[in-house]
């Protein structure tokens, strides 16, 4: 049975507790408050006393202003919620974001998410064009090259890593890690 959590909350430019629990609180609503717990820990508290959050419940709030964390941390966890399946209703405004994909709040909400994510330089469940990591100093196509050189006559690893201007310990390295490979 889905429920409805109301998340009470008082900073110097909201509504007092009072005129919040007036406009917010149901007969059957979770009521949590702000002083033992911050809205980005609301999710992982509720788990914590047994009463997760899943789909179709709601969270209330009376609106932004009851809400002492950044504005990219209010739309990360309402982001999070909604994709949760959870609703976010803002009691003083009347409005009621929905974890609908058809819901135009909620394009919203994900819109201003990405936009944040974009100036900030934050990459979300992009595929990445290049290969994470430091560039390798040798490559499969040279181990052909290097094990002629180590093949020659007075050949030593010492003096094909000089030749090939790596280290002998990088040399040894990737000899190791290609020892299957035949060429």
């Amino acid at each position: 049975m889905p429920k409805s959590i109301v998340f009470l909350a008082e900073t110097g430019k909201s509504p007092s507790l009072a005129e919040q629990t007036a406009a917010c609180v149901g007969e059957d609503d979770l009521v949590v408050s702000s002083p033992e717990v911050g809205f980005n820990e609301l999710e992982k508290v509720l788990a914590k006393h047994g009463k997760p959050l899943g789909r179709g419940d709601t969270v209330k709030i009376f609106d932004l202003s009851c809400l002492a964390v950044s504005t990219s941390t209010v739309l990360r966890v309402v982001l999070k919620l909604l994709k949760g399946g959870i609703s976010i209703e803002l009691c003083g405004l009347g409005v009621t974001i929905t974890p609908d994909r058809d819901s135009d709040l909620f394009l919203l909400v994900e819109a201003f998410d990405g936009h944040w994510r974009q100036i900030h330089g934050i990459k979300t469940n992009e595929k990445r064009e290049a290969k994470a990591g430091r560039k390798p100093r040798l490559t499969i196509e040279q181990l052909p090259d290097i094990r002629k050189r180590l093949a020659e006559q007075g050949a030593t690893h010492e003096s094909v890593a000089k030749d090939i201007g790596v280290a002998r310990s990088t040399l040894f390295g990737f000899l190791k890690a290609h020892k299957d490979v035949s060429g």
